[in-house]
């Protein structure tokens, strides 16, 4: 099925993909012969099965699946995912926020406060009062040129000429030091909090899709979960069909949807692939309703291939090659073509 990354799609006019990698690697091992068909859906590929399809996607073994079709021994498991987005201009509002917050304010005021009371001792012991450039500068004058030497700590060994002097010094010079850790650390902390909630956009469990435009593609579990959504709450979620899952960045980028719902795997390779310097997105929501994935066989398919495909897909899981097709499949363009 194409439009499905990176399980299956069709990049140019060759097929790409976690499953279609691994069902070439079992082919060739298992010296099966094969042609490739496309399927406008996972129900339509399914329903194939009937008449001697053999599935080949990331297929959620749900359930109500498990009953009415044939499946292979999963090789990998993935739950649904909810994506959104928000434009980069939200990072320096949040950024504007925290220099002018009250926390930020009071942070800076101790500081000063702490380097005034230093500086003042200073004053005292070098005895800064009777100093001849205090008599030329005044004694404001020469305080605030004390005070900016030691908030900075260029110039400060200069202002200090004995040794209980040096002494406060040297605490002026561990009190920047601690001082800058927390601003760092205030700065890192409420900045990336406010960047995951503005990248949340307030979806932070499966309910809050309430009210919102869902990007989704028919057929799959993702609609599932929605219409389940719906039944149970007065406010319904708006479906937005796609046509294919890379499409979605586009609706979200234009504001034409609120999220995106779709297969984890599916949610980090449009995250790795995401190029647009006007969308930033994130994926608030992980791991929901995780099902294992695997093919589908026809019924008509004899047991001894169905039994080979198995044995071949427990081999390439135990060996690593699943995960290594994974990583692969995930790593962003510019990292693949190297």
């Amino acid at each position: 099925m194409d439009g499905s990354p990176p399980c299956s799609y069709l990049e140019q006019t060759a097929w790409r993909g976690i499953a279609i990698d691994l069902w070439r690697l079992i082919a060739a091992r298992e010296g099966i012969p094969y042609t490739i068909s496309e399927w406008p859906s996972i129900n339509a590929m399914l329903e194939a099965t009937r008449e001697g399809t053999l599935a080949v996607e990331c297929i959620n073994v749900s359930p109500d699946r498990l009953g009415r079709y044939n499946f292979s021994l999963p090789f990998q498991e993935d739950g649904q995912a909810v994506m959104t987005g928000v434009s980069p201009f939200n990072y320096g509002s949040a950024f504007l926020r925290s220099l002018f917050s009250l926390t930020l304010l009071r942070l800076l005021g101790a500081f000063c406060l702490v380097i005034a009371v230093l500086c003042a001792a200073i004053w005292r012991i070098e005895r800064f009062a009777t100093a001849p450039t205090t008599r030329e500068k005044g004694a404001a004058r020469n305080f605030a040129m004390i005070f900016l030497k030691n908030f900075t700590g260029s110039g400060s060994h200069e202002i200090v000429g004995t040794v209980r002097g040096s002494a406060l010094a040297g605490l002026s010079f561990i009190v920047r030091c601690v001082f800058v850790s927390l601003l760092v650390g205030y700065f890192t902390v409420n900045l990336a909090h406010d960047s995951e909630d503005k990248l949340a956009g307030g979806v932070v469990r499966l309910e809050d899709l309430a009210g919102l435009r869902v990007g989704l593609r028919a057929g799959t579990v993702s609609e599932t979960l929605v219409t389940e959504l719906n039944a149970a709450s007065p406010r319904k979620a708006e479906i937005v069909p796609l046509k294919n899952i890379a499409s979605a960045l586009d609706l979200l980028e234009d504001h034409r949807i609120d999220a995106i719902l779709g297969d984890e795997l599916q949610l980090r390779y449009l995250s790795s692939h995401q190029s647009s310097k006007m969308l930033v997105t994130g994926i608030p929501i992980r791991r929901i309703r995780p099902e294992s994935q695997g093919f589908a066989f026809s019924p008509d398919l004899p047991p001894a291939t169905t039994s080979r495909i198995n044995r071949a897909i427990s081999l390439f899981k135990r060996s690593g090659v699943v995960s290594s097709l994974t990583a692969a499949n995930l790593e962003p363009p510019t990292v693949r073509k190297e």
